[in-house]
C-alpha cells in the first residue's frame, strides 16, 4: 500500500535511479523474491476510490444467522476456505474458496499476483486477479457467474507516479449492443497535506434517454497529525464529507460520514467507531446513522488457537427488524 503520511524522505531520489528495499530483512510471506523499486512513492497519495476507504473500513461487517469458516494453507503460496452460513438471507449455504499469492514482493505486505475465487452450488461464482506488473504498473481482472451465466466483468489498470495515481476502468463492456461503463480517475498530491482528484464516468446503454450519459466528480483530502477530512462533490447533486481521526499508539478510531443526494432529496450521516483491545485479543466496531439503524461487531481471537468468535447485532428503529449472528473462523 502506499504512503499517505506525508513526510518527505530524507534524501531525494531521481526517477531514474534504484530505490533501495530491505533486501536483508525477512519478507513477511516466505518463497518470495524481492522486485525492482525505480521511484519513490512514499508520497504517492494511492488510489481514487480509497480516499473514504479508512472511514468505509470502521464500519461493522454485520451479518445474521450462524456462520462458520474454515480456512486451510496447502503451501506458502495457497490457501482454501470452506465456509457454511445459515440465515434468511439469499446469501445462506455453503461457498468454497481459494486463493493463490505469487512470488513477487514489492513491500513487506504486498506481493504479487494475487488470485482470489469462490464458487457456491448454486452455478454462482467469483474471481479476481491482481498483478503487479512493475512499481508503477497494477491491473485487477474482476468476473461474476450467477446461475452458471456471465453476470459482470471489470478491468481496471493503476498508473502511479511519485505524486499522482491515474486509474482506469472498464466494466461490461458489449460492443454488439453498444453498453457499457468506462471510468477516468486521477488523484494527485499538491502539497504535503493535500490531495485533490477528478472522476469521469461514461456509461452507455440503449435504456438510457439518449444512449448514453456522463458523470463528473471531485475530491479532495486533507491530512493532520493524528486526522484527515475527505470531500467529494458531484454536479449531478451528490455530496459527500468524511472525517478520521485515531490519536499516534491510541486503539481507538473514529469516523463520520455525512451524505446528501439532492437527486432524490435523501440526507444521512453515520458514526462509526473501532476499539482494538490488544492484550484481550479483541475487536469492537460499532456504528450508528441518522436513519436510525445501530449495529455492532465483537471478534475475539482465542489464542494461541487459531480461532475467531464473531458476535454481531443490527438494529433498524425505523423499520422494527433486529438481526443477530454469532460465527467462528478457524484458520
Amino acid at each position: 500500500m502506499a504512503n499517505v503520511s506525508g513526510n518527505a524522505p530524507s534524501n531525494e531520489t531521481s526517477k531514474s535511479s534504484k530505490i533501495d528495499v530491505p533486501q536483508s530483512a525477512q519478507p513477511a510471506f516466505p518463497n518470495t523474491r524481492w522486485m525492482d523499486v525505480t521511484t519513490d512513492l512514499s508520497r504517492n497519495p494511492g488510489v481514487f476510490d480509497d480516499v473514504f476507504k479508512k472511514i468505509k473500513d470502521l464500519m461493522p461487517p454485520a451479518f445474521e444467522g450462524a456462520k462458520l469458516s474454515v480456512t486451510k494453507m496447502l503451501s506458502s503460496h495457497f490457501q482454501v476456505s470452506h465456509s457454511m452460513t445459515l440465515s434468511s438471507g439469499s446469501n445462506s449455504g455453503y461457498k468454497f474458496g481459494a486463493n493463490y499469492l505469487g512470488t513477487q514482493l514489492y513491500s513487506q505486505s504486498e506481493v504479487f499476483p494475487v488470485i482470489l475465487g469462490d464458487v457456491d452450488p448454486n452455478g454462482n461464482a467469483s474471481a479476481q486477479i491482481i498483478h503487479q506488473w512493475s512499481d508503477k504498473l497494477r491491473t485487477r481482472i474482476l468476473a461474476q457467474v450467477q446461475s452458471l451465466k456471465m453476470a459482470g466483468y471489470q478491468l481496471s489498470m493503476d498508473y502511479r507516479t511519485q505524486f499522482t495515481t491515474t486509474t482506469v476502468t472498464l466494466a461490461n463492456v458489449d460492443l454488439f449492443s453498444s453498453s457499457g461503463i468506462a471510468v477516468l480517475q486521477h488523484l494527485t498530491r499538491v502539497t504535503k497535506n493535500l490531495d485533490i482528484g477528478a472522476e469521469l464516468l461514461y456509461q452507455a446503454n440503449l435504456m438510457i434517454p439518449g444512449g448514453h450519459i456522463g458523470i463528473t466528480s471531485f475530491v479532495s483530502r486533507y491530512r493532520g497529525l493524528d486526522w484527515f477530512t475527505a470531500l467529494k462533490l458531484s454536479p449531478a447533486g451528490v455530496f459527500n464529507v468524511g472525517y478520521f481521526h485515531q490519536k499516534s499508539n491510541s486503539p481507538l478510531q473514529l469516523g463520520v460520514e455525512f451524505e446528501t443526494s439532492l437527486a432524490v432529496k435523501e440526507t444521512s450521516a453515520t458514526f462509526s467507531y473501532q476499539y482494538d483491545l490488544t492484550k484481550a485479543n479483541t475487536t469492537f466496531r460499532g456504528m450508528l446513522d441518522t436513519n436510525g439503524l445501530v449495529s455492532a461487531v465483537i471478534e475475539k481471537r482465542l489464542a494461541p488457537l487459531p480461532f475467531t468468535f464473531m458476535l454481531s447485532s443490527s438494529l433498524n428503529h425505523a423499520k422494527s427488524a433486529y438481526r443477530f449472528g454469532i460465527g467462528l473462523l478457524i484458520g
